[in-house]
């Protein structure tokens, strides 16, 4: 994921400030971080909230509907690392029931 992805037009600063501090942490290897994701992501939720409730109706629109798509980008991003994380937690059961079998 990068920078453009989280930004669009009507990204207010500090809403970038911490978007630009969740793709440096998300291309830290090798582990991502997710304590420091969660409270990142939530920290985002509040800016925008409070961004959100600042805004007229047709700059709410607009702002609503750029960050819908962002929102989406993090959900696929999240689903794959839940698919990944799944594989791999059932490769390992596999792994651990075949070394039983062979004891």
């Amino acid at each position: 994921m990068n920078l453009d992805e989280l930004n669009h037009p009507y990204t207010p600063k500090v809403l970038g400030k911490i978007n630009q501090r969740i793709v440096e942490l998300l291309q830290s290897p090798p582990d991502i971080d997710v304590p420091a994701l969660n409270a990142l992501l939530q920290e985002r939720d509040e800016v925008i909230k409070a961004h959100m409730d600042a805004l007229d109706e047709d700059a709410l629109r607009a702002f609503a509907s750029s960050e819908i798509k962002v929102n989406d980008n993090l959900t696929k991003q999240a689903e794959g690392w839940l698919a990944s994380a799944k594989n791999d937690v059932t490769q390992f059961v596999r792994s651990q029931v075949a070394i039983k079998k062979y004891k």
